[in-house]
């Protein structure tokens, strides 16, 4: 597992600068809330996806920590269920604002690929 760089820059997410626990300065969007994406959501180029995979929010803006498909098929073969120190992001984790999360998840809905999973 790669180690977690919150300034990780890459082809398609801005500089972050984390401020806090909660919230960013995105070069592109500002000040915003933080999210929690697998470090392939950040790689893929703009407009492209390599699918969206969360949990159900519990309200709008609930920006649960999503992953991609390789690591969701990682992820129901290891148990359904990350355990940290167990289960894992196979390649690390990143920071983006919940502009940029938002995007990313448009990106996926446009193609068919978002996944919601729904906790009962």
């Amino acid at each position: 597992m790669s180690a977690f760089d919150p300034l990780r820059t890459s082809g398609w997410s801005p500089i972050i600068a984390p401020m806090d626990d909660e919230t960013c300065d995105c070069n592109e969007h500002g000040v915003q809330p933080i999210a929690f994406v697998c470090n392939h959501i950040t790689a893929a180029p703009r407009g492209e996806t390599v699918g969206f995979v969360s949990f159900a929010p519990e309200h709008v803006d609930d920006l649960r920590d999503a992953w991609c498909d390789k690591c969701d098929a990682y992820l129901q073969a290891n148990g359904g269920d990350w355990v940290e120190g167990s289960v894992e992001v196979p390649d690390g984790i990143s920071v983006i604002c919940a502009e940029c999360y938002r995007g990313r998840e448009k990106d996926a809905e446009r193609v068919g690929r978002r996944i919601i999973y729904r906790v009962s």
